[in-house]
């Protein structure tokens, strides 16, 4: 081992910000950040890009934290010991790979039958793939306009129903006629952590006018020939379809998950492969996919790796650690958000039940999720930390 061990954090997502920042307070260690063009996105600012009111530039900042290196390239391989970048191995004693969920294509369409009504199909989780959605969204003037959450698998819960609601509110305030329906494979909105989300959820939904249908599970080669179709494959009848896309492992880090979606980890973040640990939406885990929890599963793996490299580190975060406190935002349009706030207090799931405390509606800057974006910025760079 070398006398300043290199930890390698692929990824700038909560988990890897947390990760870096936890690591840099350790002086004997190098820390090496790789995320494509050295930067971060905000990815709740997406449907606000969608809908065409805002800019990919307000939810993206470069990353530059005093004590970190960062390289502004694509990881491309991760083995024990190295990181593949831009066709050289960079050495890492310890690697921590926090590339969230990859996006999966619709896949091929298939032909639809003669006479079949196809409607105009978008798809978009990311601030990229919502500045490609927005002409389509801004377009459409009349019709029906369906989101469609295409699997059960995706980041940040609530966001397809605040998606919904934005683009309702949006038609309504410009005088168009578009009916909002949104689909969900779910039997019930966020079942996982408690009925009272759920019915705030539906309730939003019903207020501003969107129809919601559960347990529809959408053929995808279907979907990407402009066919929404229900549990039983009938079509759903659309003009405009705005699609979650499924959520797969990452190719990074999909050998570390032996065929599931989410690789297995301990409470340290440790993979079956030694010198490996894996943070974020990559890892599996008990809690809702939303920033609190991969943030402490950002800091569980920076522990992880500092107590397998021989530094003395409290057992603060992972295992028997603080449980994460979530504080998501469901968009209500007209710049108003509602603020579900999650907490354990009786320790992780299944074990330890969810206690929720929802606000359903403060204007931005009061809410809350102008607070969260400035608190994202600032994470970014020197300014602040997750640790605070």
């Amino acid at each position: 081992m070398t006398a300043r061990p290199t930890v390698a954090v692929i990824g700038a997502g909560p988990a890897a910000l947390a990760c870096a920042h936890r690591l840099r307070a350790e002086p004997g260690i190098r820390v090496v950040m790789i995320a494509p063009e050295g930067r971060a996105d905000y990815l709740p600012g997406a449907l606000a890009v969608a809908t065409g009111d805002s800019t990919v530039d307000r939810f993206r900042r470069p990353v530059a934290i005093g004590g970190v290196e960062v390289v502004p390239a694509r990881a491309e391989a991760i083995e024990p010991g190295t990181v593949r970048v831009d066709g050289s191995d960079l050495e890492a004693q310890a690697v921590v790979a926090a590339p969230g969920l990859a996006l999966e294509p619709l896949g091929p369409p298939e032909t639809p039958a003669p006479g079949d009504a196809t409607a105009q199909v978008v798809a978009f989780w990311d601030l990229d793939g919502a500045a490609a959605a927005a002409p389509a969204i801004e377009a459409f003037e009349r019709g029906i306009l369906t989101v469609v959450i295409a699997s059960p698998l995706y980041r940040c819960p609530p966001a397809p129903y605040g998606l919904a609601i934005r683009l309702a509110r949006r038609a309504e305030r410009l005088g168009r006629s578009v009916r909002v329906r949104l689909t969900t494979p779910e039997p019930r909105p966020l079942v996982a952590i408690g009925s009272e989300v759920g019915e705030y959820l539906a309730g939003a939904c019903a207020e501003a006018g969107v129809e919601v249908e559960f347990d529809v599970h959408p053929d995808p080669a279907a979907l990407a020939a402009g066919q929404v179709t229900d549990h039983a494959g009938q079509a759903v009848p659309t003009d405009l379809a705005v699609v979650v896309p499924p959520h797969r492992s990452h190719p990074l880090v999909a050998g570390l998950a032996g065929g599931e979606p989410l690789v297995a980890v301990d409470g340290r973040g440790r993979t079956a492969t030694e010198g490996i640990y894996v943070a974020g939406d990559a890892a599996a885990g008990p809690y809702p996919r939303a920033v609190a929890p991969a943030v402490l599963s950002g800091l569980a793996a920076a522990e992880g790796a500092l107590a397998d490299l021989g530094f003395g580190v409290d057992a603060e975060y992972g295992a028997g650690g603080p449980t994460p406190e979530l504080d998501c935002f469901v968009d209500r349009g007209g710049g108003l958000y509602g603020r579900i706030q999650v907490r354990y207090p009786g320790g992780p799931p299944p074990a330890g039940g969810p206690e929720v405390e929802i606000d359903p509606s403060e204007p931005a800057e009061t809410g809350g999720f102008d607070a969260a974006l400035r608190r994202w910025r600032a994470v970014c760079s020197e300014r602040a930390s997750p640790l605070a």
